[in-house]
């Protein structure tokens, strides 16, 4: 169970890096950004093969209560950011304003699958199958 939640968890963090270098080279075109935009991008691609390479028997021991679990702690800590974005928003210049919309909206989403797939866990546990992660 711990080493699918750690690689759940690495690719959390490693998306919010991303994000935030993103948003650094969005508003710099400094090719350092840039570089650390890829760095980031290559991780994150790491972080999530390695998460979908979390062996079946591993996978086959947890169960839905720990799926739920990791999905709400993704969706509490893209909440927290969402809110912190969106407070700063106000005090950005305009082309900062429209590039951290675009950030919120992309946070938005993944908060709203995430939200999809615990539905579809419950619903398959209320069913009595096996939810496929």
């Amino acid at each position: 169970m711990t080493i699918a939640k750690s690689h759940a968890l690495v690719f959390q963090s490693k998306l919010l890096l991303l994000n935030v270098a993103n948003h650094s080279y969005r508003r710099t075109r400094a090719r350092k950004d840039l570089k650390r935009v890829e760095h980031f991008r290559s991780e994150l691609h790491r972080a999530e093969a390695a998460l979908r390479r979390t062996g079946p028997g591993e996978l086959a021991s947890e169960n839905s209560d720990f799926w739920l679990q990791i999905y709400a702690d993704l969706i509490d800590c893209a909440a927290a950011s969402l809110c912190r974005m969106r407070f700063a928003m106000s005090s950005r210049e305009a082309t900062d304003r429209f590039e951290t919309a675009t950030d919120v909206q992309m946070l938005e989403e993944l908060i709203a699958q995430w939200t999809s797939r615990m539905q579809l866990i419950r619903q398959s546990t209320a069913d009595g199958g096996h939810h496929k992660v």
